[in-house]
């Protein structure tokens, strides 16, 4: 599947997950708010995996980035809302090893497609609504071209293929909305992101002696701390 597949599925992925809560019979009914929104911040990751590979102990873990992106939001009632949100982050793949303990950096860009439902202690009248959030999506782990090259050189101690990973993420968090000026607001976001890790087009474990492979599990957390500028269009 190519990379602009992969960005369609996921972009009606999203689309077909906002438009099945807005016909909800009772989402239908009080759909009402609607507002537009462009944010900042970061993306941030601390996990790190350790393994044996031949006589050399390997690290590999994701650096800290910068992230930005757009959200379409809608109450659904007093409390209720849903929004969708397309995001693009860095968050480049550093590999070290005993042997070789310069860090070596993969750029690697994530597009990330959510929807979320979320739930505001405070009515949509009030000028300050703090609330909660969870929802599902995809994210796009791509490499780039350098990285590309680079791995083609030597990955992890062979030259090595890396191609685009595709994982479904979900997320949590919780954020402010505040509403100083009629038609335009600020809000503050932190989510974490939890995927599977992406492998790039390699196995976990060998597929034959000596082929390349990448042998990390576990769940990728990418903890999103963001401020956003909002637009009211109705008001």
């Amino acid at each position: 599947m190519t990379q602009r597949s992969v960005f369609y599925l996921s972009l009606a992925f999203v689309v077909a997950l906002s438009i099945t809560l807005a016909l909800t019979p009772e989402a239908s009914a009080q759909v009402s708010n609607p507002r537009l929104s462009v944010f900042a911040g970061a993306s941030l990751l601390g996990s790190e995996n350790t393994f044996v590979l031949g006589n050399d102990v390997t690290r590999t873990g994701f650096n800290n980035g910068g992230k930005f992106g757009f959200r379409g939001t809608v109450d659904f009632g007093t409390h209720w809302a849903g929004e969708v949100m397309y995001a693009f982050e860095t968050n480049n793949m550093r590999i070290s090893s005993a042997l070789r303990p310069q860090e070596r950096d993969f750029g690697v860009h994530v597009h990330q497609f959510t929807g979320n439902a979320m739930y505001f202690l405070t009515s949509r009248e009030s000028s300050f609504r703090p609330f909660g959030t969870v929802g599902i999506g995809l994210s796009r782990f791509n490499v780039t071209t350098d990285a590309i090259t680079m791995a083609g050189q030597s990955f992890l101690n062979q030259p090595t293929v890396l191609t685009g990973d595709t994982k479904i993420a979900l997320n949590a968090g919780v954020g402010v909305e505040a509403k100083p000026w009629t038609k335009y607001g600020l809000r503050f976001d932190l989510r974490d992101y939890m995927s599977g890790t992406p492998h790039f087009g390699l196995p976990e474990a060998p597929a034959s002696p000596g082929a390349p492979f990448f042998p990390v599990s576990g769940v990728l957390h990418r903890v999103e701390v963001s401020g956003s500028f909002v637009w009211y269009p109705g008001q």
